[in-house]
């Protein structure tokens, strides 16, 4: 398992989301960690989901664009999917690929707070 420091708010981590049932997301994908940094030195962190496949116009509001740079390891232009919350043990945690850019961390809060009406 990785040092503690780096299973922080923001990292991206290659997940396994495997077994998955129904219309769970499915096999080993990039994730962005989105449980506090305190919180995450217990064995559990919560991610949201990150994919390559470009949302149709319906799903726009509830996904974040994310450019690939050498701060956050992604390849390719990818969208982080922030109305699948789920909470995983660290074991399938793969391998950290880098850090999403502090600015999209309050743009993800913003579609939680929405989803989740949160947001009086």
């Amino acid at each position: 398992m990785a040092a503690s420091s780096d299973y922080r708010l923001g990292s991206i981590w290659l997940v396994n989301f495997d077994p998955s049932v129904g219309t769970e997301i499915r096999k080993t994908r990039p994730a962005v960690i989105i449980s506090g940094t305190a919180f995450n030195q217990r064995s559990k962190v919560t991610v949201l989901p990150i994919t390559s496949a470009v949302p149709n116009e319906h799903l726009r509001p509830i996904v974040l664009p994310v450019i690939p740079s050498t701060i956050n390891g992604l390849s390719i232009e990818s969208f982080i999917v922030c109305v699948d919350p789920m909470t995983f043990d660290k074991r399938r945690l793969v391998r950290c690929l880098g850090q999403l850019e502090l600015h999209q961390i309050p743009e993800i809060k913003q579609i939680l707070a929405r989803y989740l009406e949160l947001e009086e």
